[in-house]
C-alpha cells in the first residue's frame, strides 16, 4: 500500500531514520509501511537500489520526464534503456508532466530522443507510451468546458505565456486573448510572455514578461471583483528542472495568492486530475487502476512524491534531478548521496507534510 501522507507520529519518527534506506523488498507481496519502517536500518542502511530491484513490483509506472528520463532536449544515459526494458517486461508507462504544451509535443520530443515505441506509432509487441500533460488537460477542459474547475470560465483571458504557440493554444481551445481589464480569467502557462495587452481584439501581440508587469497585471486582477479574477495554471511547478532560477507559473500562482487572491485552480501533479486522467490511460491499456500495482517516479518531493501518495500510488524518488543540490550530487548522474543527506531532505519534508516519504528512492533512473 502506499505510504499515506497521514502516516501515525510513531511510524513517522522512526521513517526519518528509515528514509536513507528505503528498502525495497522483491517479493510480490509487500510488507505493511510498519514493518518497511521499523527495519534494522540504524546499522546498516540499505544502498539506493537499482531500477531493476522494482520492476517487477509494479504493473504501470507513472514517470515523470524532465529531470528524470531528460532534460528536454536529451535524454540522460541509461534513461532510453531503462524505459525499454520496463516495455519489455510489459509494464505500462504514462508521462504524467506539468508541461504546459499539448501532449504531441512530448510525444514528438520523446520520439526524437529514442524513447518508444509511443501512443500512435501503430501495433507493437510491448505497450507503448502514453502521454498526460497538465497542458493538454488544461486545454481539453477549455475546449470541453463541461467540468469544473474549467466550466464557469468565460471567453476571455490574459495569458502568461510561453510565447512560441499561446496565441494557436488560447485559439484552438475556443477563449480569446485579452487584456486583463478585460478579462474573465487569467491562465499561466509559463513566464516568458504575456499575450493580451495589445490595444484591441484584432492586435494582441504578446509583450516580454517582466516582474513590474506581472504585478501589474496581478493587481488588476485581484481589484476585477472580490478574491480576484480566476487563474488557472497549467504548469503548477515552482522550480525548473535544470534547477535555474527562472520565473515558474507555480510561483506566480503563490505570489497571486499572497496578495490576497482566493481563486486559483492548479492542474497537474500534486492535484488529483491529472492522476484521474493517467488512471483512464491506463484502462485504455486494460489495466484496473484500483487493483493494479502502480508507482509514480519523479524527482520533486512537492509534485511527483506528494501527489503520489495523496493520489493512491507509491512513488520512486530520483535523487539526481531538482534536489541534487540539497543532496550535493551530481545532477542527472545516477550518484547515490550520503545516507545522512538523504535522511535530512526527507525528514525536513516529512516534517512540513504530514509524515510523507516516498516509497522507494534511486539514485537515478538507470537500469
Amino acid at each position: 500500500a502506499s505510504q499515506s501522507c497521514a502516516t501515525v507520529r510513531a511510524v513517522y519518527m522512526v521513517s526519518l531514520v528509515a528514509a536513507c534506506g528505503l528498502l525495497l523488498q522483491p517479493t510480490a507481496r509487500r510488507p505493511s509501511p510498519l514493518r518497511r519502517f521499523l527495519s534494522p536500518v540504524l546499522e546498516a542502511p540499505a544502498p539506493l537500489a537499482s531500477l531493476l530491484d522494482l520492476a517487477d513490483e509494479y504493473d504501470a509506472f507513472l514517470l515523470d520526464q524532465f529531470g528524470v528520463i531528460h532534460d528536454g532536449k536529451t535524454a540522460y544515459e541509461g534513461a532510453v534503456d531503462a524505459v525499454c526494458e520496463l516495455q519489455r517486461r510489459g509494464k505500462k508507462i504514462v508521462i504524467i508532466s506539468n508541461s504546459s504544451r499539448r501532449k504531441s509535443d512530448t510525444l514528438a520530443r520523446l520520439r526524437s530522443m529514442g524513447f518508444g515505441p509511443c501512443e500512435g506509432d501503430g501495433a507493437s509487441d510491448v505497450p507503448p507510451i502514453s502521454v498526460v500533460t497538465s497542458g493538454d488537460l488544461v486545454w481539453e477542459g477549455l475546449s470541453a468546458a463541461a467540468a469544473a474547475p474549467f466550466a464557469d470560465l468565460g471567453l476571455r483571458c490574459t495569458v502568461f505565456g510561453n510565447g512560441e504557440d499561446d496565441e494557436e493554444y488560447v485559439r484552438t481551445c475556443g477563449r480569446v486573448a485579452v487584456p486583463v481589464a478585460e478579462a474573465d480569467f487569467v491562465l499561466a502557462r509559463g513566464l516568458f510572455t504575456i499575450l493580451g495587452t495589445g490595444p484591441d481584439l484584432l492586435r494582441q501581440p504578446f509583450s516580454p514578461y517582466s516582474a513590474d508587469a506581472e504585478e501589474e497585471a496581478l493587481r488588476a486582477a485581484l481589484a476585477a471583483r472580490p478574491g480576484g479574477l480566476p487563474l488557472v495554471v497549467a504548469n503548477p511547478d515552482t522550480v525548473r528542472p535544470d534547477g535555474k532560477d527562472s520565473p515558474m507559473p507555480g510561483l506566480l500562482a503563490a505570489r497571486y495568492e499572497a496578495m490576497g487572491a482566493t481563486d486559483i485552480r492548479p492542474v497537474g501533479k500534486p492535484h488529483p486530475l491529472i492522476y484521474e486522467a493517467c488512471r483512464a490511460q491506463l484502462a485504455i491499456a486494460g489495466i484496473d487502476a484500483a487493483g493494479a500495482r502502480v508507482a509514480a517516479v519523479g524527482d520533486s518531493l512537492h509534485h511527483d512524491v506528494l501527489g503520489a501518495s495523496q493520489n493512491g500510488v507509491d512513488s520512486v524518488f530520483i535523487c539526481g534531478g531538482v534536489h541534487y543540490r540539497e543532496l550535493e550530487v551530481p545532477q542527472a548522474a545516477a550518484v547515490p548521496p550520503a545516507v545522512d543527506k538523504l535522511a535530512a531532505l526527507l525528514a525536513t519534508f516529512a516534517s512540513e507534510h504530514g509524515g510523507c516519504t516516498p516509497t522507494h528512492a534511486l539514485a537515478g533512473f538507470r537500469l
